[in-house]
Parts: structure tokens; C-alpha cells; sequence
């Protein structure tokens, strides 16, 4: 191999050891920050830095000076999820839970600071719940945002938690961090997450995660339906469903549960 060669093949390595970085932080990383974390000068890695941002792998926020994945940089990422298109692995399970329970079942993906509904399978009913694919919903406020937030690691859901509004749905949303924190706890503890008519008056929901091979939340399962129907008796019998059914799409993705995640057992 030539010195030019090697010279490139180190250049490649560095900017890929700073995309990874990135991509580690929600919040973005400084340049100093970068630095600490890459092991490389300052001087290098704001010389790459500006190449990166070149190619629209990596975005600056000029106010803070923090640097984040820029669009090239989630294209590529988006291709690694389609190119495991777990919704059509998953949809054959959603049939099931929905004709199990009668009841509409969706999927959804941490957004930001939402959830993002991209499945869903409809209540046959005729009174159902239906939430338009591509959708959001406010993480404090709904049974799929709730089990997305408490299956992050603590650090995540803590910077992801200062970032919410905490706007009040209905008179039974959580409206404070440190209630929602409690909830959490709740959460971790049981598997599932409950949306009591905390997001839609007359609508009841159960969620659960679904988890990579690293134990990072790839979506979370609910069933949603009508209070009316879903009482508090059968809301409950629907968590043990969504719960069982994870855990097969967990198994199913070849992931499983992060450690301060509720066992299998």
C-alpha cells in the first residue's frame, strides 16, 4: 500500500470514529467534545469536521457549536432500516394481537420528541381507534410514547425528558417530569406502558417495546380501543397480550430486553 493510500485509508477511519461518535449523542457533541472522545487533535478533527459537513454527513448548530448526523448521514442509516424492513416481519404478529383482542393495533417510532405511527392494523369494530399513519403522538401522553421513552437508557430518557412540554391532553395527562418519571419507574418494572385516556378522552391504550440486538428500542406495540369497550379489566388483559407479543417481536428481530429492562420471566 502506497503512503498516499495509507494516508487515506487513516483519513476514512478518523471521519468514520467522528460520524460514530455522533450518532452516539441525541444532543449533539462540541468539537472538544469530538476530540475527547475520537482521541485525535482538535486541529484534525475540525479539519474533518468541515469536510463532513461538505458532504451533509454532519450539521453544526451555530448557536451551541454542537455538531449532529445531517441528512447524507440518516439517508444512510435509513437504508440499514429498510434493508431490514422489520414492519413486514412484524405485521403477521400485529394480525394476530388485533384479532386476539379485538382491537386496533399500531406501531411506532421514536420521532424526535414524539412517537410516529408507521403500522397499523384496524379494529374490525365499528367504533375503533384509528391514528393516520405518520402521525405523532407526545411521548408523556401516549401508552406507545410512554414505552418508547421508559425503554431508553437513563441518560437518553433524561435528555429526552427536559425536552418535553408536557402539554395537558386531557384532565388525566401527566403534566409534570416528576410524574412522568414515576410512571417510568412503573413501566420499567411491569413491561408495559397505559394510556388512560391521557392523550384521547374515551380511548384506552397498552404498549410495550420491541428491542434490538443491542437493547435499544426499535418500536413500541400498542392496542388501543374505546373506554367503553376497554374497561380497566380487559385494558389490563390486552397488557398481558401486547407484553407476550413483544417479547415474540423482540425474539423474532433477534434482540433482547437492555438490562434495567422488566424479565421475561
Amino acid at each position: 500500500m502506497s503512503e498516499e493510500t495509507s494516508g487515506q485509508s487513516k483519513t476514512l477511519v478518523r471521519g468514520l470514529s467522528i460520524l460514530n461518535a455522533c450518532s452516539g449523542s441525541r444532543s449533539g457533541l462540541t468539537l472538544v467534545e469530538i476530540a475527547e472522545a475520537t482521541e485525535l487533535a482538535p486541529s484534525t478533527v475540525h479539519r474533518l469536521l468541515a469536510a463532513l459537513e461538505a458532504q451533509s454527513f454532519l450539521s453544526v448548530d451555530n448557536e451551541t457549536g454542537r455538531w449532529r448526523i445531517g441528512v447524507s448521514g440518516f439517508q444512510m442509516g435509513n437504508a440499514f432500516v429498510r434493508s431490514r424492513d422489520y414492519v413486514a416481519q412484524l405485521r403477521p404478529l400485529m394480525i394476530e394481537l388485533s384479532d386476539q383482542t379485538g382491537e386496533t393495533v399500531n406501531l411506532a417510532v421514536l420521532s424526535g420528541s414524539k412517537a410516529l405511527f408507521v403500522s397499523q392494523i384496524e379494529s374490525a369494530n365499528m367504533m375503533r381507534m384509528v391514528a393516520p399513519l405518520g402521525s405523532l403522538s407526545p411521548l408523556h401522553a401516549s401508552g406507545a410514547g410512554k414505552a418508547l421513552l421508559a425503554a431508553l437508557d437513563q441518560e437518553e430518557r433524561n435528555e429526552l425528558m427536559d425536552q418535553l412540554s408536557f402539554d395537558a391532553m386531557t384532565d388525566k395527562t401527566l403534566c409534570s417530569k416528576a410524574s412522568l418519571t414515576q410512571e417510568v419507574e412503573r413501566i420499567i418494572a411491569e413491561g408495559r406502558s397505559y394510556d388512560r385516556e391521557e392523550h384521547v378522552e374515551g380511548m384506552q391504550c397498552v404498549a410495550s417495546p420491541i428491542f434490538n440486538e443491542t437493547g435499544s428500542p426499535i418500536c413500541a406495540l400498542s392496542v388501543s380501543g374505546p373506554s367503553v369497550r376497554v374497561t380497566e379489566a380487559v385494558l389490563v388483559g390486552h397488557g398481558n397480550a401486547v407484553l407476550k407479543t413483544a417479547h415474540l417481536a423482540t425474539q423474532l428481530l433477534g434482540g433482547i430486553p437492555p438490562k434495567h429492562w422488566a424479565s421475561d420471566d
